[in-house]
């Protein structure tokens, strides 16, 4: 017997629901999401968002591993190197002024899900608990990278 292969939706949603920030999320709401996400790829070296620009996108990573960094006067530091399946980049689409706060690279080939800011945003208020949910999670990943960034700068004046 030949196994049915995999639709893009269902593949989106089995994804959706790997991901930590939408653990505990009804089945419906998954459903419902997945219509808005869209798989991309991106080749070694290849630029997916740049820091300063106008955030349209938040992005999951499925698969390869993504530089996170910022541009200074000595030049381009890195701050935070995505490689988890699930990780969540892009965020800045989401929170006003709705610019990149930093530059992602594939550092390998990399595919991710991705969204526009504007569709996550009517998902958002379409289902408030999960909205809650979501910017908790949100917020502790904000938290960790901000704590992380400190690090670097105490550590660089030590």
């Amino acid at each position: 017997m030949k196994s049915v292969p995999e639709t893009k939706a269902l593949r989106i949603k089995k994804n959706l629901l790997g991901c930590p920030y939408f653990q505990g999320v009804s089945d419906k709401v998954i459903k419902e999401m997945a219509k808005f996400f869209r798989e991309i790829s991106f080749s070694k070296g290849s630029m997916i968002l740049k820091e300063d620009s106008r955030a349209r996108r938040l992005f999951i990573l499925l698969e390869g591993t993504v530089s996170l960094s910022t541009r200074r006067s000595a030049g381009e530091i890195v701050i935070e190197i995505v490689r988890k399946k699930g990780s969540l980049f892009g965020w800045s689409a989401l929170v006003p002024p709705k610019k990149y706060t930093a530059t992602a690279k594939a550092l390998e080939h990399a595919r991710a899900l991705a969204i526009q800011g504007k569709e996550m945003e009517f998902l958002l208020k379409r289902h408030p608990s999960f909205g809650l949910l979501f910017f908790q999670k949100l917020s502790s990943l904000i938290a960790t990278r901000l704590y992380h960034t400190r690090s670097l700068l105490a550590d660089t004046m030590a």
